[in-house]
């Protein structure tokens, strides 16, 4: 290769592409996606990183691509490769206490977004340059990566290079532990193998990578352009090291693994090993292997499993799974007495699958022949028990159950980001809590059966066992580490705590320290040994991040001198260039004064940022995406700042007209185009049109300009609901353009004009959450105007019901969230969340429909027996002087004219009012009995809600209608959560405790109550009196092992056995649900009929507990102290429905097999409060319960 100019790249089509704007722009724009190690990059780069999250500075994101180009330039000449930095990670300590390392290359930024521009002309199609719509699309070689390949697969949406690697490893995590469950019921598969490559990045020869690809480029591709491709892919390739080793660190880098297994001469083994080490005296080194850290190591990481891949699915046939160089297959095909001989052929194949390449001197940089052809390069296969083999038919229960344990986990990752208030953070905390402690129970477990197992006799069983334990203990700490991490993270939420932070800064110290003693402090071998049993759980890390948030100084100093030991243990007393901790932690290990400030070249531009922000969170100072668009917005919208709606009105209505070219021109437009740069990634993404009108409308609406769905309003002026909606819409991540017009949001449209009801604001952030689709919450805003309008003026029969409005609503689906993140078992889709939202909606919406008159005149059940009733009275009345007596018909005739004659009108009127007080309660009796029936039917036929597609309404009328039906009838529902996109039996069950659950005194007005209380009904007096004596709720789940309520020695010894132990039903996931109330009368009460559903556990003069589906025995547990009474009678009487529904919900969760945990339900009555209620409302309270005895 010679030296190359741009004009000669540029000659291809791929060249043209390569150093194109647009092609540049799209790794600046993925930029998140790939920088693996941010606290290796330096501070200038840390501050570019930043900086580069605003992708519409104009200025920035030139200078940068300018500076990518010449860097893209200059690596394509003969003589420059990529110049990396090698950092060395604690990895693990060895059999033998030596520390091994992985190493991780880094780079700086420039270079890195060069790298990730080149590796574009083979993971995607180079686009046409006139076509039109140059969406991202897969190359040739992409398309060839295996579908069962779950790890840094490329993405085709512009903000990410590879597909989200949380996700996707949660889904090879779910995905191969669904197949271990599945195999090990059908015996389909008898094994699960697990096969590990060792030092897989490391011994990786470039060559057979190059020549892979280039076998698999497009056949079209004429020579100049198969050329071109070729450079570039050798550049990614090799690299350069620009680190200076010592000679511990050489010895890691430089370790021989090909057939390290094999070598029966210790001599040849270290005289080949020092023969590679000599490598490190060159001054041209060069990167070993294909460098783990940089962004083009994963995807050349992919090509070369793709024929390793296929080695192994011919050796052992069945399903695979793979996640990088991890595999795990289901197979029939494994030799028990002699698998290692099985993985040695492998490894045989792999070698001579690697030997058909050898021959290409050429592509090698100059000089470095004998260093990739040295024994430093050759995959294996792991031969010492990190790949081994489990038989289905002999699984421990525990590792079956490492199952559930995985769904926790996936469940858990996504709820850490959905909680919605602090006691949902509290239930999560306890979960993650529990979890941990149970995994951590397992994984030690196994270490003592292992030391055990160490000590009996034979040989062979022993080392197979404990190759299935390391394996398991493996994934055991995977686990551990994840809920760990996540449950420091939220009792951080609550600190200080109690004015004290004491106690969370020394659960901490725990992890950093590992509860070293100062006896221990003066042992390195034991100060090593427990910092990378806690470094190698990935808490270390997070434990230093938190900690430094609540440590003074006097802890910070103890710290920064900690790690300082850690690092000379690891790396010596020298301070090193390759020390991954010293690098990581260089703010806290260095003063103020020692920090880096020099920059180079062009480092004048970022100077006064360095000084002025180097004490400052990057994050605060730069991370905000809306940066330039805001800038833009004030100064080309700047007449239509302040403006009478009439103004928004109009220019909205004409936005919607506006081709998307024309929408991007408003903020975007440079000399009046679209800037080049900016074609892929917006034929790619609808984010960019999305920020654009996001910004164009909160800047019209005098709205806070940001992505979140909570509306921060700039001026005093009310926000429309035409405005709620257009916004909430061109906020959510899911939004298109062609769905946005089709809504057709007009501001002009009399619906939308009316003034928003701000208690929406309350719940829109759970729409965007849970619900996601953009239409859908759209349906859901009009929904909530809807319930707004009909309830405008209460109910005509039923002004004295409780408040069944838009608050009620709002109420509900905050229930709904609550319970959801308390019940484990309840788990919904987002179909789910839209049906069960609206149904909190619009499930009363029957109450206020005034009933058609001729209805009474139509019933002949309860209308005849009311008319009978009142013409007996009637009757009564007049005949009451003549019951005894036999009269003519004339004389009846005589008798009424002088009756009426003699009849007064106040006895007229009497008898009026009576009529009019049971005609009432007929129909207020009516709509309360059927209102569950009758909504579902409005439900379905009301022409108001058309925006609702038929079989949606059906859904929302189907999940309402069950509110009012017998618990029974729905816990016996079989459901079909884990087969369908939705679950109706999860819903409706999901209603009816969110609705029993709203008990608040919110619901009551107490002036209405105080001047109404002799006119209402008694059932409606008792109701809203009770009402106001309830202060809301708290739902707390509290977890506990191997702790089921029982009695006997025998169950407690069952219970004790099964502790630490994963298998189903060992935790008890235990909801309490506690209700302040304002009364506190607990005199006792003589009760015929004790409670069938509770019983009171404890009592003391502040709070009763109740436990739910236990009979209550109306004694102590001696027998002698009579235990019910008025506090706890009444809440059983108020609260039937919801004790009932509590009893059915536990007894339904405990017979389900497929529930991880056991459950057990409390209710704890909490006085806050002594009784303060008048004593004709106590009178009240006291009449409606002794007459339901």
């Amino acid at each position: 290769m010679s030296r190359i100019t741009k004009e000669e790249i540029e000659k291809t089509k791929c060249g043209r592409f390569l150093l194109s704007d647009e092609n540049i722009y799209l790794s600046i724009y993925s930029l998140n996606s790939y920088v693996f190690e941010y606290n290796l990059l330096n501070t200038e780069d840390r501050i570019l990183y930043h900086q580069l999250q605003d992708k519409f500075d104009t200025r920035l994101i030139n200078r940068v691509i300018t500076r990518v180009r010449k860097q893209i330039i200059e690596l394509l000449d003969e003589d420059k490769y990529i110049e990396a930095k090698v950092y060395f990670k604690p990895k693990k300590l060895s059999e033998n206490g030596k520390l091994e390392f992985r190493p991780l290359h880094s780079t700086d930024l420039i270079t890195q977004i060069a790298i990730v521009s080149m590796l574009h002309l083979f993971v995607y199609e180079i686009p046409e340059e006139e076509e039109g719509d140059p969406k991202l699309r897969l190359s040739n070689l992409s398309r060839l990566i295996p579908s069962d390949f779950y790890g840094n697969r490329v993405s085709v949406k512009p903000e990410y290079l590879f597909k989200p690697w949380k996700q996707q490893y949660q889904k090879y995590n779910q995905n191969s532990n669904d197949a271990l469950m599945k195999y090990h019921t059908s015996l389909e598969y008898k094994y699960e193998v697990t096969l590990d490559l060792e030092n897989f990045f490391p011994t990786i020869n470039p060559i057979i990578i190059y020549h892979y690809v280039i076998n698999h480029l497009p056949a079209y591709l004429n020579d100049e352009e198969r050329e071109m491709m070729k450079r570039v892919l050798q550049k990614l390739l090799f690299c350069k090291l620009t680190t200076t080793f010592d000679e511990k660190t050489a010895k890691q880098y430089y370790k021989v693994t090909k057939g390290a297994s094999n070598y029966d001469n210790v001599d040849k083994k270290e005289r080949n090993e020092k023969e590679c080490w000599d490598f490190k005296e060159n001054s041209d080194k060069f990167v070993r292997g294909i460098p783990q850290g940089l962004p083009q190591s994963y995807f050349l990481g992919n090509i070369y499993m793709i024929s390793i891949a296929e080695i192994f699915r011919k050796k052992f046939t069945g399903v695979s799974y793979f996640y990088v160089d991890d595999s795990v297959i289901f197979t029939n095909d494994v030799r028990e007495d002699n698998f290692k001989e099985q993985l040695k052929e492998l490894n045989k194949q792999i070698a001579d699958e690697a030997s058909n390449f050898e021959e290409a001197s050429a592509i090698y940089p100059k000089g470095t022949e004998k260093f990739y052809r040295s024994n430093l390069y050759g995959v294996n296969v792991h031969l010492d028990g990190k790949s081994n083999y489990t038989r289905l038919d002999n699984l421990d229960d525990s590792e079956v159950y490492l199952k559930c344990i995985s769904r926790e986990m996936s469940q858990a990752g996504s709820d850490f980001f959905r909680m919605y208030s602090d006691e949902e953070n509290r239930n999560l905390e306890e979960k993650l809590d529990v979890l941990s402690k149970q995994v951590k129970a397992k994984r030690d477990q196994l270490v003592e059966e292992k030391s055990q197992k160490r000590d009996s006799g034979n040989e062979d069983a022993i080392e197979k066992d404990e190759d299935d334990t390391q394996k398991f203990e493996k994934r055991l700490t995977r686990y551990y580490r994840f809920f760990e991490y996540r449950k420091q993270r939220l009792v951080a939420m609550h600190q200080p705590e109690h004015g004290s932070d004491e106690d969370y800064k020394k659960e901490l110290e725990k992890i950093i320290y590992s509860e070293l003693s100062e006896e221990d402090m003066e042992d390195d071998e034991k100060i090593l040994q427990a910092f990378m049993n806690s470094y190698g759980a990935d808490i270390w890390d997070a434990a230093i991040g938190m900690y430094q948030t609540f440590a003074d100084d006097k802890e910070q100093a103890v710290l920064k001198n900690y790690i300082l030991k850690i690092n000379e243990l690891c790396y010596g007393k020298a301070s090193v260039e390759f020390s991954y901790l010293e690098c990581t932690y260089r703010d806290l290990l260095r003063n103020k004064e020692e920090n880096d400030y020099s920059v180079e070249d062009e480092g004048d531009i970022f100077e006064e940022t360095l000084k002025r922000y180097m004490t400052e969170d990057l994050r605060d100072t730069y991370n905000d995406p809306y940066k330039t668009l805001k800038y833009l917005a004030r100064m080309r919208l700047k007449k239509y700042a302040n403006k009478h709606y009439e103004v928004a009105e109009d220019y909205s209505s004409k936005l919607l007209k506006k081709t998307d070219e024309e929408i991007l021109k408003i903020l975007l437009s440079e000399n009046e185009k679209l800037p080049s740069r900016m074609r892929i990634v917006c034929a790619s993404t609808q984010k960019i049109i999305r920020m654009v009108l996001n910004t164009v409308c909160s800047y019209l609406f005098n709205v806070e300009v940001s992505n979140h769905p909570v509306l921060a309003q700039n001026s005093k002026k009310a926000l429309t609901y035409g405005e709620l909606r257009i916004l909430s819409f061109v906020r959510n991540s899911l939004f298109t353009i062609e769905e946005f017009r089709k809504r057709e949001i007009l501001l002009d449209d009399k619906q939308n004009k009316d003034t928003a009801d701000y208690s929406i604001m309350k719940v829109l952030e759970i729409y965007h959450s849970f619900v996601k689709d953009p239409v859908s919450i759209d349906k859901l805003i009009i929904t909530h105007k809807y319930t707004c309008d009909v309830w405008k003026n209460g109910s005509k029969h039923l002004y004295f019901y409780t408040l069944h409005n838009q608050e009620h609503a709002i109420v509900l689906i905050q229930n709904i969230v609550k319970l959801i993140h308390a019940i484990d078992f309840l788990k919904i889709s987002a179909i789910d969340y839209y049906i069960l939202f609206l149904a909190c909606y619009l499930h009363d919406i029957s109450m206020v429909k005034i009933p058609a008159l001729d209805s009474f005149l139509t019933d002949t059940n309860e209308a005849d027996e009311l008319a009978q009733e009142l013409l007996d009275e009637f009757n009564k009345e007049l005949q009451k002087d003549n019951l005894e007596e036999k009269i003519t018909e004339n004389e009846i005739k005589e008798k009424q004219n002088l009756y009426e004659d003699e009849l007064d009108i106040l006895s007229v009127k009497k008898y009026m009012l009576e009529s009019y007080k049971k005609l009432d309660e007929y129909f207020e009796k009516k709509i309360r009995g059927r209102h569950a029936i009758d909504s579902s039917s409005e439900i379905r036929q009301r022409t108001e809600i058309k925006y609702l597609d038929m079989p949606m309404r059906e859904l929302v009328a189907e999940v309402s209608e069950a509110h009012g039906a017998d618990e029974r009838n729905i816990y016996s529902i079989k459901s079909n959560a884990s087969s369908r996109l939705m679950s109706i039996k999860f819903d409706k069950i999901l209603l009816r405790l969110a609705d029993l659950l709203d008990m608040s005194s919110y619901r009551v007005s107490k002036p209405i109550l105080y001047h109404n209380m002799e006119q209402m009904s008694e059932e409606s007096a008792f109701h809203w009196i009770s009402h106001l004596l309830t202060q809301g709720y708290k739902l707390r789940t509290k977890y506990e092992i191997g702790s089921s309520k029982s009695s006997g020695a025998e169950n407690l010894k069952e219970t004790e056995n099964i502790e630490g132990v994963l298998t189903p039903q060992t935790i008890t996931e235990k909801l309490i649900l506690e209700i302040p109330v304002d009364i506190s009368q607990m005199s006792t009460i003589e009760c015929e009929n004790p409670c069938r559903k509770v019983q009171i556990g404890n009592i003391s003069r502040q709070e009763i507990t109740l436990i739910c589906g236990e009979g209550c025995q109306n004694k102590s547990n001696d027998g002698l102290e009579n235990r019910c009474n008025f506090l706890c009678r009444w809440f059983c009487v108020k609260n039937d429905y919801l004790i009932k529904e509590l009893v059915a919900l536990k007894e339904y969760l405990n017979r389900n097999k497929n529930n991880y945990f056991k459950c057990e339900i409390e209710i704890k009555i909490k006085c806050n409060n002594k009784t303060s209620i008048e004593a004709r409302q106590f009178e009240i309270l006291n009449q409606y319960i002794q007459d339901r005895k």
